[in-house]
């Protein structure tokens, strides 16, 4: 209520402070014609407000504050625009847009913290509107990303997934949730992101270098997820969503509301889905020498379900907006019996049941509080962002043979709270100059429980300050520099486990990791270049120094994580690792032709990573037992990183479609001269899809698609890390836009692996037990706005 109340006084001292109000009037023009653009759609970036231009193309802008502004120009078959408007008086101005068969994004970068178009920005931002991620919608949000090129996912069954670019994945990759970073436990493997899929409105995934902007874990790169727009219509308006899958009989749904009531808005989303054992390929597999059974190609206990509900409220004026946003995402999953210690054959037998979660699984609550403010001061514009994050996440098994307890079935009980606050000023000293300023600081606090033991207590701060500024000339360059400074501390208690002499008696400690405090700091910095001689052609160059300071499960790990057959055990002493990253982005855009080459290169001092030791886990813990596996220790050595992806879109017709993409990453470790692990193969993808020319009132827009993924054998693997061979998954979409004279609603279905290919994912954590993906999969997806006065 406190932090409410704050948010209030700003409003408040907004208002007694404001000032006289002005109109901004124009046109939106075709550029070849200089014809009015009826339909096209202005939005003001820092009011969240837009308008429709009329039959003229004209539009208007009224009740407006002297300062600078960023205006979003977008228009079907259209390339969208960005440009800044800087209001001291009622004015005139027009807009121009260019047609385009392609289909770019609509280019409302909110990662640009200058909201500079495409072309003026350094970075390369890949942007995936509402359409993209409904109708590439898989078992999870970050599955959804994994056909854009140098994006992969790691994977546990079907229902836990982890985003990885261009090889770099758990505390390198920051996803951004509505302003404030998601935080997890992103150290494991078989931790997912706790992410409504139906709720991202927009998302924009960076790859290469943005610790300076966003952080020290944006070593190789961001996810943003941004709700959408803050509704404006005073009609209540929203959508219900339906999913069925049949290969685990997947049944979703989603159920949204939104409203303005006069300068109030809110939103309410509540999502549910239940899903069974899902099916592969095979009735059996191979793990340790012995042959196990899968019965009727179902892993068993791989069965979950999800409920997830938010609520979205706040106000919009002149001087900018304020938003809270209450949200809680609840997930149980089953664990496959032999994801936790080693599969035995009575494990494997069917309960009868393919949709009941027995004992392995783990349970998961993910509530967060965000607020939002977007706040004129002066002619210039501050944003705020306020969060606070509770994760709960219970691991639940049968008590292993080595070790006795009082009972229960809680094997990892972990609570992390975060609290985050990020504030960013930005400043326009003129029309080709911007400037932004801003500090992040994160608390975090971590609690265990439960009768094994993995990671410890521990508290943690991370503060950082930076300044950033880009500067455009001659009508074809734009640069950009900046400097970051990160202090970090962490406390880490001291760990003792109690060991058991029977049921009920303790008979003895034993220490697992002594306490640590440990202090760092770092100064980061990066400059950018971006050339636009012409429409067609764009060259971007980005170079930066980053770092990350080890995370607490790198520091004091050690306990057998049965979910990776292995003893993981943390280093006290490592050092901050460093990276030197170069990036480069080439683009040629014709009407109906888009071609994207994006070569990268990185040299990263002190890496760490899980490094494989000669020894096994009974050397450190007298109560492990055989299966507790040989010990992994995080090590740092110097590694280096390269590779890049090519995108080609191509429109020959209107309705055709053709898209293909390749990406590839290579790694090394310098010292060892090994690869490093979990690296994603080259793989190479490609889509085609027709809007079909025939249709009828009810029927309309009718389309189809076909595409196909091949991703090579990895070979290039570390020690002790098994190669996987290549294979081609086939799919396929057919869709139409059903509805009477009042109401219409979206009917699509896809296919996934149509052959029902047996292949091994590289990146999926039960590659190493031998199992399968998932088989072939038909996904039948309806999508229906409703209106109501």
């Amino acid at each position: 209520m406190k932090l409410l109340w704050g948010f209030g006084v700003i409003q408040w001292v907004a208002i007694s402070l404001a000032v006289a109000q002005y109109k901004v009037e124009g046109y939106v023009k075709d550029g070849i014609t200089g014809a009015g653009l009826s339909g096209a759609t202005v939005t003001l970036h820092e009011l969240s407000r837009h308008v429709v231009t009329d039959t003229l193309g004209r539009f208007e802008l009224d009740g407006l504050r002297r300062a600078s502004y960023h205006v979003h120009i977008s228009y079907m078959g259209y390339a969208s625009d960005t440009k800044m408007l800087r209001v001291a008086a009622g004015q005139h101005v027009d807009y121009v847009l260019f047609p385009t068969a392609i289909e770019l994004n609509e280019i409302v970068v909110e990662s640009n913290h200058y909201k500079t178009g495409a072309k003026e920005h350094t970075l390369a931002i890949e942007i995936l509107d509402a359409g993209f991620l409904r109708n590439n919608r898989k078992n999870t949000f970050v599955n959804s990303l994994e056909d854009l090129p140098g994006i992969n996912a790691i994977n546990t069954g079907v229902g836990i997934a982890k985003p990885v670019i261009r090889g770099l994945s758990f505390n390198r990759i920051i996803v951004n949730d509505n302003g404030i970073k998601q935080e997890g436990q992103q150290w494991g493997a078989d931790h997912g992101l706790e992410i409504d899929m139906f709720e991202p409105g927009r998302v924009e995934v960076i790859k290469g270098p943005v610790s300076l902007l966003y952080g020290s874990e944006g070593l190789g790169g961001v996810i943003n997820i941004f709700p959408r727009a803050l509704p404006s219509d005073s009609t209540l308006q929203g959508s219900f969503q339906s999913v069925y899958k049949t290969n685990n009989h997947l049944a979703a749904f989603s159920a949204m509301a939104e409203k303005a009531a006069g300068n109030k808005v809110f939103r309410v989303r509540v999502s549910s889905q239940d899903f069974g054992d899902y099916r592969v390929t095979t009735d059996r597999f191979r793990y340790n020498s012995y042959e196990l059974p899968i019965y009727r190609n179902r892993l068993k206990n791989t069965a979950g379900n999800e409920r997830n509900v938010l609520v979205m409220t706040g106000v919009k004026k002149n001087w900018g907006y304020s938003t809270v946003t209450l949200s809680n995402f609840h997930q149980k999953a089953g664990m496959f019996a032999g994801a936790i210690g080693i599969p035995r054959a009575y494990q494997l037998t069917p309960d009868g049941s393919t949709r009941n979660i027995e004992l392995p699984y783990q349970q998961i609550n993910h509530f967060k509080a965000v607020s939002n403010t977007s706040l004129l001061l002066g002619k210039n514009w501050a944003e705020l962002d306020i969060g606070y994050q509770h994760n709960n996440r219970n691991e639940r098994s049968n008590p292993h043979a080595h070790g006795k307890n009082p009972g229960g079935t809680l094997a990892h009980g972990l609570q992390l709270q975060t609290l985050s606050l990020n504030a960013r000023y930005f400043q326009h000293p003129g029309t080709q100059h911007s400037r932004i300023s801003g500090i992040q600081v994160e608390m975090q606090k971590n609690r265990q429980n439960g009768f094994e033991y993995l990671l410890p207590d521990f508290q943690r701060l991370a503060a950082g300050v930076f300044a950033y500024e880009e500067v455009s000339w001659a009508n074809r360059w734009t640069g950009s520099a900046g400097i970051r400074a990160d202090y970090g501390l962490l406390r880490i208690a001291e760990s003792q486990e109690a060991l058991y002499g029977s049921e009920t008696e303790i008979a003895r400690y034993f220490v697992r990791n002594p306490e640590i405090q440990r202090n760092f700091f770092n100064v980061s910095g990066g400059m950018g270049l971006s050339y636009y001689p012409s429409q067609a052609f764009n060259a971007k160059l980005n170079f930066g120094s980053s770092f990350r300071m080890p995370a607490p499960s790198e520091l004091a790990m050690n306990g057998v994580h049965h979910g990776t057959f292995r003893h993981e055990l943390g280093n006290a002493g490592l050092s901050s690792e460093r990276g030197y990253q170069l990036d480069l982005n080439f683009s040629v855009q014709k009407k109906y032709l888009s071609v994207v080459v994006s070569p990268f290169a990185a040299y990263y001092d002190q890496y760490i990573y899980l490094a494989p030791t000669s020894r096994f886990s009974s050397s450190l813990d007298p109560d492990a037992f055989p299966e507790g596996g040989q010990i992994f220790q995080y090590s740092q050595h110097n590694a280096v990183y390269a590779g890049g992806e090519i995108a080609v879109d191509y429109h020959p017709v209107q309705a055709l479609h053709i898209k293909s993409a390749f990406e590839c990453v290579f790694n090394q470790n310098l010292d060892t001269g090994l690869p490093l692990p979990f690296t994603p193969p080259p793989a190479v993808f490609g889509e085609i899809s027709y809007e079909m020319p025939f249709g009828n009132s009810f029927f309309r827009k009718p389309r189809a698609g076909v595409n196909l993924k091949v991703v090579a054998a990895q070979n290039r693997t570390d020690r002790n890390e098994r190669a996987t061979g290549g294979y081609s998954l086939l799919g396929a979409s057919l869709g139409t836009t059903v509805g009477g004279p009042k109401w219409e609603a979206d009917l699509f279905i896809t296919a996934h692996n149509l052959g029902n290919t047996a292949y091994m994912n590289h990146l999926s954590r039960y590659r190493l037990l031998n199992l399968p993906e998932q088989g072939r999969n038909f996904s039948i997806n309806l999508i229906v706005p409703f209106a109501t006065m």
